[in-house]
């Protein structure tokens, strides 16, 4: 609109904006500057989905592709990670950190058994390595959000792959436990919430492939659709896991060493965890199914 209504206003506007981000003092990104950006990020979204209008662009898809990256990193890099939200993440990973290290050290500090392998791969795997690999691509990761778009990626699906090897590894370790003492399986909530969880993550994952070649199968599904259906299935998987591990801090297991004060304390931790990694995935995926139903109705 500024553009428009004053001929040159917008790149004045943005070469104020880029003297101001080389000073020592960084500014805060105003309403109007924020509808600029969602105006780029909304005609980059109609390139996704319109075909090539040119024959070099129809040669070279691969073309579209990084201009798509490149207007994904400008945007990333525009949001600052303010101290604040540094803080917080510091915090929400040293947290994470502290509940892992508490479990894994229960697990083992009477004796080395099979059943230790359990919990301890889970929570390395949902709430460290999962909730890393979220924090990454939702851009709320401190260690990684200067990097571009495509090393994100990369991050992500690599934290999740590990992820998914050890919850496979802990699936066989509580089977085999449950053989070797003669007990039934599935047979309280926190093993009825396990299964869902391992059935549901192993979808998840196999949804995130899809979504990482949304580009190359848009002729199939909308990447769009795509990657709002991964949002969904992995905001979902990992609350899953996250409740599936506060049930298994009220096992009987856990209960001969702690307290009652002690696991409640635990089961905050894992929430207030829970809360900071899944705030902006569920933002991201509420403006992409508004995206989605503006699109095609």
């Amino acid at each position: 609109i500024r553009a428009v209504g004053n001929g040159g206003g917008y790149q004045n506007g943005k070469t104020a904006a880029a003297a101001a981000g080389m000073g020592g003092d960084e500014r805060r990104v105003n309403s109007a500057e924020q509808e600029e950006l969602f105006a780029e990020y909304r005609d980059d979204r109609r390139e996704d989905h319109d075909p090539p209008t040119t024959q070099s662009e129809a040669d070279d898809p691969e073309m579209d592709r990084n201009k798509r990256n490149r207007t994904t990193d400008r945007a990333a890099g525009s949001a600052r990670f303010s101290r604040k939200l540094a803080l917080l993440n510091v915090l929400a990973n040293g947290l994470m950190f502290a509940v892992a290290g508490f479990i894994t050290y229960h697990c083992f500090n009477k004796a080395m058994v099979l059943f230790s392998w359990h919990p301890t791969f889970m929570v390395t795997a949902y709430l460290i390595l999962m909730s890393q690999a979220v924090l990454t691509m939702s851009g709320t990761n401190y260690f990684t959000h200067r990097c571009n778009h495509r090393t994100r990626v990369y991050i992500h699906w690599v934290l999740q792959a590990v992820a998914g090897i050890l919850i496979s590894i802990a699936s066989v370790c509580i089977f085999l436990n449950k053989i070797r003492l003669g007990k039934a399986h599935f047979q309280t909530l926190h093993g009825i919430f396990g299964l869902v969880t391992v059935c549901a993550t192993l979808a998840s994952i196999a949804g995130g492939v899809t979504t990482k070649y949304a580009f190359q199968l848009r002729t199939y599904v909308r990447p769009l659709y795509s990657k709002l259906g991964h949002g969904i299935a992995g905001t979902v998987t990992y609350l899953l896991g996250i409740v599936t591990i506060g049930l298994g801090v009220y096992g009987r297991w856990f209960q001969e060493d702690n307290d009652a004060t002690v696991r409640l304390m635990l089961v905050l931790a894992i929430a207030l965890i829970a809360l900071y990694v899944i705030a902006t995935p569920i933002v991201n995926t509420v403006q992409r199914f508004k995206t989605a139903a503006r699109t095609t109705l």
